[in-house]
C-alpha cells in the first residue's frame, strides 16, 4: 500500500484515541492587561524662579514613578505569564 492509502485509516485510528476536542488553554485574565501608561504632565511656564523650578521638578518625579509603575506592572504580568506558560509545560 501506498502512503496515502494508509494516511485516512491512520488518521482515522489516531482520532479515535482522542477522548475529547482539544481545548485552548488560556493565561489568567489578570495576567493579561497591564496598567495604561500615564498622561503626560501639565507643566508650568517657566519663569526662572527656583519656587517654579521647584514645582516642576516635583511634577516631572510624579510622573517618572508613575510610568515606572506601569513598566513595573507590565513587567511583573509578563512573568507571570510566562510562569503560567512553563507550569503548563510540566
Amino acid at each position: 500500500m501506498s502512503n496515502r492509502r494508509l494516511a485516512l485509516p491512520m488518521l482515522l485510528a489516531l482520532s479515535a484515541c482522542q477522548p475529547g476536542r482539544p481545548v485552548a488553554a488560556l493565561p489568567p485574565v489578570e495576567l493579561m492587561t497591564c496598567a495604561g501608561e500615564p498622561a503626560a504632565p501639565n507643566l508650568p511656564e517657566r519663569d526662572g524662579t527656583e519656587a517654579v523650578q521647584t514645582a516642576r521638578d516635583l511634577i516631572m518625579l510624579d510622573a517618572y514613578l508613575a510610568l515606572r509603575s506601569a513598566w513595573g506592572d507590565c513587567a511583573a504580568k509578563l512573568a507571570g505569564v510566562r510562569e503560567w506558560r512553563e507550569g503548563m509545560a510540566r
